[in-house]
């Protein structure tokens, strides 16, 4: 009577294995759908992040009717900006720990912070939700350059000098925050350096030879020069964010979807109180003043395809935004300029194939010119500065510091806009010469 009691309480040998094979498939499966949606969000990075730079060229060369009752092309870049805040806001949305209740609030309004005292009192949610407001100032600055230079440049152009982030970052790192670079750093600093400059000397010839051929598309070589200067003023002021937010965001350990949003909010309700006005009140070409937002909302209330631009870009910035938050941690250096040189190429191929299949006379269409191919080697070459910055190619000449400072968990705005902080690393006992590595096995590491 006992053989099968035991017979019963005890589990065969051939379901124990079935268990295990069970646990392996279920392993395998959620690991195939975290790779399979690590997939979909690096697509959603690309495309959007296309489309966002796309979107925002062709509606800057769109029409509408303003107040007057008379047609005029959409050059509203500070309207623009607000949207790409009212975009950034709809990731509270989609953050749960938002909208869940636990114990009251206090839960979510008081960090759990092992120190005691006035930092404990200091480190609020609220407290980090208004040091949020420090970043979406430099962003308002930043993306307003960026969106008047790119009324005077082409999309490929405007894209390419986005890379410029990188080269003032390292700077304003040595000069405010004590940052060490190596020889490696400003060798890739050099190089993204030449690229930049190599990329402006082919659209300011090229502009000039379009306009000596009549052949179409060229433009005014000081308006190119002065979309040039406000593109890379707006990524001097990316890289002073990136500085701030390195000495002040360093306790405000938001999740990532709370950042952007937040940024979002405080950067529209900043818009609306302080930058609305002042652009109302200094003088410019747009009714007597620098922008007019009543002429913005009048042009897109009256244009259909118009507004059906404004929400795809607004859609983009959405998805582009919680896309990167997806996939942060996921993406290796190399994955990232990858990523770049990708979107790069979309826009660029977009105006080649805009101007010589659709509409040659088209504003956001782009002229194959006998200089793009010094833009070209200036796209390549601003790459290989990036990849030689980020250590994904070592060079036999230069030695290369191990025992990086691990980065922080906060998820800092600037981080997320380019998927990874542009500063170098902080270094464990960087100056004991012991601690570098050669890229070279066979090679001794010397100082």
């Amino acid at each position: 009577a006992e053989v099968p009691d035991r017979a019963v309480t005890r589990p065969s040998v051939s379901s124990a294995y079935r268990l295990a094979c069970i646990g392996t498939s279920l392993r395998a499966i959620l690991e195939m759908a975290g790779a399979r949606f690590t997939a979909l969000a690096v697509s959603g990075l690309l495309i959007c992040g296309s489309l966002n730079t796309i979107t925002m060229k062709v509606a800057f060369s769109m029409k509408g009717t303003n107040l007057d009752g008379h047609q005029e092309v959409f050059q509203k870049p500070w309207f623009i900006t607000f949207i790409m805040f009212v975009a950034m806001s709809s990731s509270l949305l989609f953050d749960k720990s938002m909208w869940r209740r636990k114990n009251g609030l206090q839960e979510s309004l008081i960090d759990a912070s092992p120190d005691a005292g006035n930092y404990a009192r200091s480190v609020t949610w609220a407290y980090k939700v208004r040091m949020v407001s420090i970043p979406a100032v430099f962003d308002i600055l930043a993306t307003g350059l960026c969106s008047m230079g790119f009324l005077y440049i082409p999309a490929s152009v405007w894209q390419l000098l986005r890379g410029a982030e990188m080269v003032f970052a390292a700077l304003f790192a040595v000069i405010f925050l004590q940052r060490e670079l190596f020889l490696y750093h400003w060798l890739g600093v050099g190089l993204c350096t030449c690229g930049i400059i190599l990329v402006g000397m082919a659209s300011v010839w090229g502009s000039g030879a379009q306009a000596d051929g009549g052949s179409g598309g060229g433009g005014d070589v000081h308006l190119l020069l002065l979309g040039m200067g406000l593109a890379l003023g707006g990524q001097v002021v990316q890289a002073a964010q990136v500085i701030a937010e390195e000495w002040l965001l360093t306790e405000v350990d938001l999740p990532g979807l709370q950042i952007v949003g937040f940024e979002g909010v405080w950067g529209g309700l900043i818009m609306m109180a302080f930058v609305w006005p002042l652009l109302f009140w200094l003088p410019g070409t747009d009714h007597g003043h620098l922008e007019d937002e009543r002429e913005a909302f009048s042009m897109v209330q009256s244009n259909a395809a118009l507004t059906t631009m404004i929400a795809l870009y607004t859609f983009s910035c959405a998805t582009y935004n919680m896309a990167g938050i997806a996939v942060t941690g996921a993406l290796s250096a190399v994955h990232r300029v990858m990523l770049e040189a990708f979107r790069t190429s979309i826009v660029w191929i977009f105006g080649l194939s805009v101007h010589y299949f659709v509409d040659p006379n088209s504003p956001f269409g782009e002229a194959w010119t006998p200089y793009s191919w010094i833009e070209v080697c200036g796209f390549m070459v601003l790459m290989l500065g990036q990849a030689v910055y980020g250590e994904m190619i070592r060079l036999p000449c230069c030695t290369y510091p191990v025992g990086a400072m691990q980065p922080s968990n906060m998820a800092s705005p600037g981080a997320l806009r380019n998927l990874a902080s542009p500063l170098p690393p902080a270094r464990k006992q960087e100056a004991n010469p012991e601690t570098w590595a050669s890229p070279l096995p066979s090679r001794a590491a010397n100082p």
